[in-house]
C-alpha cells in the first residue's frame, strides 16, 4: 500500500505522467494540480484505492464463480434462458455469500485505509481526503488527545463488529437456503 501510494503520488504531480498524457491527448499543456484541489485529490485517492483493491476483489468473485454448478447453467440454457436470466436466477444467488464477504472486506478496509492516503495527500488539502485513520493518527501524534482517540477507536470497533456480524448472519442464512 505504501508503494502504491507513492506511485500514485508521483503519477498525479502537476508535472507527472497523468498531465503529460492529457497534454498529448489535448495538444495543449495541461498542468492540473491533482493533489492540491480538494475534489481532484479525493478522485485521485479513489483511483489509487480502486487500482489497489480491484484485483483482490476480482479473485474473490472469480473463486465464487468457479463454485457455481455448471450443470445448472447448462440446464437453464437448454430450457431457453438467456444469459441475463441465467445470471440473475442461478449465478447471482449462488455467489451471494461471496459478494457479501467481498463487500465486508472492502468496508472494513476502507475504514482503516491510511498508508496510501497519507503518502498521497496527508489527509489534505485541508481535510478533503482525511479518513478516520488519518484523523486518529493526527490526534495521536500532534494533539496528544489519548482519551478521545481511544473513544474513536472503540466506536470504530463497534461499527466494524456490526458489519462483520451482519455479514456472518447473511452468510449463515445463505448457507441454510442453499442446503
Amino acid at each position: 500500500p505504501a508503494v502504491a501510494g507513492y506511485m500514485f503520488f508521483m503519477l498525479f504531480q502537476s508535472g507527472g505522467p497523468v498531465n503529460d498524457i492529457l497534454s498529448a491527448l489535448t495538444g495543449s499543456p495541461v498542468t492540473i494540480a491533482w493533489l492540491s484541489d480538494p475534489t481532484l485529490a479525493l478522485i485521485a485517492v479513489m483511483v489509487a484505492d480502486i487500482w489497489q483493491w480491484t484485483p483482490l476483489m476480482f479473485l474473490i468473485l472469480l473463486a465464487g464463480l468457479v463454485g457455481v454448478p455448471e450443470d445448472q447453467i447448462k440446464a437453464a440454457t437448454l430450457l431457453g434462458a438467456n444469459p441475463w436470466q441465467r445470471f440473475v436466477t442461478i449465478v447471482l444467488p449462488k455467489m451471494k455469500t461471496i459478494i457479501i464477504i467481498a463487500l465486508a472486506i472492502r468496508v472494513i478496509e476502507n475504514f482503516k485505509i491510511f498508508d496510501t492516503l497519507y503518502i498521497m495527500t496527508g489527509g489534505g488539502p485541508g481535510v478533503a481526503t482525511e479518513t478516520i485513520s488519518v484523523y486518529i493518527y493526527k490526534l495521536t501524534t500532534q494533539d496528544l488527545i489519548w482519551g478521545y482517540v481511544a473513544a474513536i477507536a472503540l466506536a470504530i470497533l463497534v461499527v466494524l463488529s456490526i458489519v462483520a456480524v451482519f455479514a456472518m448472519k447473511r452468510m449463515a442464512r445463505a448457507r441454510e437456503v442453499a442446503a
